[in-house]
């Protein structure tokens, strides 16, 4: 031997991985999600780009629809018929859904079908169409169900605005149903109140035509009893009453008037006796020419003030001031002695006619006296039609007030900004589609990856490997394209490693003939099978790219076709055996004539000549044992290469015998459940491999997505391999 084996004294007793507690990592999280994605990314790329499409396409090509929106004000009033100590109409109610009332009634069905009924929408184009399969007395309250379900009445907040939005294809259709609603509610407001009116209108007037009747009786009892009395009166007074009434008004307003005269005569000429110049008289102060001719003698004498602190005396400004001011002083005081004159004259007025008040009262007084007598029955006649008459004005009074408050006071509803007619559309809103269909297909494309990634049951990483099977992760097995440069890549996988020694396929296998070899445990050859789940794993190509690795390392290495079903060695290394390993086995057949050797590697060849149908027991212990006898002494490292182990039992017949097991999977191929129910099956007769190893593996996709693999970064240590 020319390599150093390094030898274990005591056994290894287990080789399964006891997978660590999970932690939380949140970052590493995200690099798997990355990771996934970019494996995935065609499927994430169709299903955004299809998703994005099917709501683009649904989104944009959609009828343009135009909103146009009518705000009014209203408020809440209940009309007030039964007390008579309040107006009809009170103020603003100060419930909270009072506002919200309105709201309602301007959504209600009467509304609706005012405004199909104004606009005559039941022959519109826009609501024909959904209405020509319908009878015609049905059609109008259908298109008022139409016109509700695109109608949106809001009351922003808690204020009592309400906005009335109407959505349709025609922005001028749009505009005019905004509108007409708001008048449609103001008509069905002004007819309840229409209502109530009638209504009480017909209890009212029931009652005053029964009172009137009373009244007539009543007033013609009164006026017979003066007829016969000679009792003419007006306002419940004879015409004596009302002339001594009013001689006695004019003497004592004469006497009053005398008594002001007087005194506001004695009172000027006294303050005229006291050097007054009369500028301080009542009558003059009260006089609104003196008080025009002061006001205008203030604003002169201020502005001759600040001409004074200006000028010098003398200058013409202030000259021309004074002049003014000195004719304002002389027409106050002609005013002044005018007021005092026409005192003098006002007091021998009211002199004359407090005498003639007196002597008129007098004559009167006397024909009162007569007719007292007589008036006592006319004033109880008069005092019943009186009453009558009150109660008939009141109810009367009653009737024009509910009339005119309910139907001509002041509006609780109006509409203080009209729709304009909208220009662009409201719909569809291309940003916020554009914006959906953005995340809706982010959302599926990521749903996709993970559902995918759910569902995926293929071994990626060596973490997947290490996690789901419990096994140490030996080697990747690189595919030729992923590390070929040039024209390496039409070199054969199984001569690779002969032709680039330095390589990275080279150096993995180097990894799992080291793997096999430190777990020597006697003096004999190291003995172990490479098995895998089912064919097409690349178990083959990875024993005989094993096997000349170690040959060319200078261990005496001999390769076994063990896979008597389906040989494949011996044809993919271009030779026809006349004899193998049937022949050594079973007619015991010295090895020597049944070995071949590889002339590029110097590495010797077991192989199968013919292959066989079924084996039965061909591998049994005594076979086995005598063969490994044969080997011992002129092999240092023995590779067979077995059939699939879940499809074979002779396959794991063999390997439970050998040293040591390798668990061949396809990289990103190999279902997990199909490798877990090869473990299963060899672990039942006590078969633990010492490993697992992924062959055919994309190098540069493992680089940019396998998040987790020993290997992620070999470009890093790419300067070692040629």
């Amino acid at each position: 031997m020319n390599d150093i084996v390094p030898v274990l004294r005591e056994p290894v007793v287990a080789r399964r991985i006891t997978p660590l507690p999970p932690t939380v990592d949140r970052v590493d999280g995200l690099r798997r999600a990355m990771a996934a994605l970019r494996r995935r990314w065609w499927l994430a790329l169709v299903m955004f780009v299809g998703v994005l499409f099917i709501v683009l396409m649904t989104g944009l090509t959609r009828t343009k629809l135009y909103t146009a929106t009518a705000n009014m004000v209203v408020n809440s009033r209940e009309l007030n018929v039964s007390e008579k100590d309040k107006e009809v109409l009170p103020g603003l109610s100060t419930a909270e859904n009072a506002a919200d009332t309105e709201v309602q009634i301007m959504r209600s069905m009467a509304v609706a079908e005012g405004t199909v009924k104004a606009l005559n929408l039941a022959s519109n184009p826009l609501f024909a169409k959904k209405l020509e399969t319908l009878a015609p007395p049905l059609r109008q309250t259908a298109a008022a169900s139409i016109l509700a379900s695109s109608l949106k009445v809001d009351r922003p907040g808690q204020s009592n605005v309400v906005s009335i939005a109407y959505t349709a294809a025609d922005p001028l259709l749009a505009k005019s149903i905004a509108d007409e609603v708001g008048q449609q509610y103001l008509a069905v407001k002004g007819q309840s109140r229409h209502a109530a009116v009638q209504n009480v209108d017909q209890g009212l007037g029931d009652e005053l035509d029964r009172l009137r009747g009373q009244l007539e009786q009543a007033e013609a009892a009164v006026a017979d009893y003066r007829a016969q009395h000679n009792l003419f009166a007006t306002q419940n007074t004879t015409f004596t009453e009302q002339e001594l009434s009013t001689y006695k008004q004019q003497e004592a307003q004469s006497r009053a008037n005398l008594a002001e005269a007087n005194a506001r005569l004695a009172t000027a000429e006294a303050q005229i006796r006291k050097g007054s110049n009369g500028g301080d008289v009542g009558a003059a102060l009260q006089s609104p020419v003196v008080q025009q001719l002061r006001a205008q003698r203030s604003q002169l004498a201020a502005t001759y003030a600040d001409l004074s602190s200006r000028y010098r005396p003398g200058h013409p400004d202030l000259v021309k001031v004074k002049d003014q001011l000195d004719t304002i002083d002389a027409q106050i005081n002609a005013e002044i002695k005018r007021q005092i004159a026409n005192l003098k004259a006002n007091a021998q007025v009211a002199r004359d006619q407090a005498g003639n008040a007196a002597g008129t009262v007098a004559q009167t007084s006397g024909t009162l006296a007569a007719n007292n007598a007589a008036s006592v029955k006319l004033n109880e006649l008069q005092r019943k039609a009186d009453g009558l008459r009150d109660t008939y004005q009141t109810l009367l009074t009653r009737r024009n007030s509910i009339s005119s408050q309910a139907l001509v006071a002041d509006e609780d509803a109006r509409i203080f900004s009209p729709a304009a007619l909208p220009l662009r559309p409201s719909s569809p809103n291309k940003p916020l589609i554009v914006l959906i269909g953005l995340a809706l297909a982010a959302i599926v494309a990521a749903a996709s990856v993970w559902i995918a990634e759910a569902f995926d049951r293929k071994l990626v990483t060596s973490g997947d490997v290490e996690s789901k099977l419990g096994l140490p992760h030996i080697s990747n097995v690189p595919e030729i394209r992923s590390i070929a440069r040039g024209d390496e890549a039409r070199i054969a996988a199984i001569d690779f490693a002969l032709a680039r020694p330095a390589s990275l396929y080279a150096e993995s296998l180097r990894a799992v003939r080291l793997a096999a070899l430190r777990h020597k445990r006697h003096d004999g050859p190291v003995t172990m099978g490479i098995t895998s789940a089912r064919p097409g794993e690349g178990k083959t190509t990875m024993a005989i790219s094993l096997a000349r690795v170690s040959a060319m390392a200078g261990s005496r290495t001999l390769l076994i076709d063990a896979d008597v079903r389906r040989p494949a060695v011996a044809s993919r290394l271009g030779f026809q055996p006349r004899v193998g390993l049937v022949e050594v086995l079973r007619d015991n057949l010295p090895l020597e004539a049944a070995l071949v050797r590889d002339e590029a590697s110097g590495a010797m060849i077991l192989p199968v000549a013919q292959a066989l149908a079924s084996s039965h027991d061909l591998f049994d212990s005594a076979r086995v044992q005598a063969l490994r006898s044969m080997l011992a002494g002129r092999f240092d490292f023995v590779i067979f290469d077995a059939a699939p182990a879940l499809a074979v039992s002779d396959a794991r017949l063999l390997l439970r015998q050998l040293d040591d097991v390798v668990m061949v999977v396809r990289w990103n191929g190999t279902p997990r459940q199909t490798a877990a129910a090869a473990l299963k099956r060899m672990r039942a007769l006590d078969i633990e491999p010492m490993g697992v190893v992924t062959t055919r593996v994309n190098m540069r996709a493992l680089a940019a997505y396998g998040h987790g693999d020993i290997d992620r970064d070999h470009a890093a240590y790419g300067v070692y391999y040629s």
